[in-house]
């Protein structure tokens, strides 16, 4: 009869000590990051430097705004030329952003 009750005890011990194993959380240490900006930070950075899309140079931040608008007007200029003349590409464009519209909304086109 005592193997018996020994055999049930030792049946015990190891199913709590392999819970206890389970249950435990694991402790986990942070990384060690030499400088973390935050993102917040990093959005609000002013990029003072930067490079020219046509042929790398460096620019200034003005020349490189100047650049950006320069670029918009005339491809705005070129998009109004290109437009003017043909009812055909509004009427296609028109489709298009219909479909999609509705392909949004759920209802399903070929």
């Amino acid at each position: 009869m005592l193997p018996k009750i020994t055999i049930y005890l030792a049946q015990i011990w190891l199913w709590t000590s392999i819970c206890s194993q389970i249950a435990l959380p694991v402790k986990a240490e942070p990384l060690t990051v030499e400088r973390d900006i935050p993102e917040e930070v990093l959005r609000a950075e002013i990029i003072t430097e930067a490079r020219s899309p046509i042929d790398g140079r460096a620019l200034s931040a003005t020349e490189f705004a100047e650049l950006v608008v320069e670029s918009k007007q005339q491809l705005d200029r070129a998009n109004a030329e290109l437009g003017a003349g043909s009812s055909k590409i509004k009427e296609t464009l028109f489709l298009i952003r219909l479909r999609g519209f509705l392909r949004s909304v759920g209802i399903p086109i070929k």
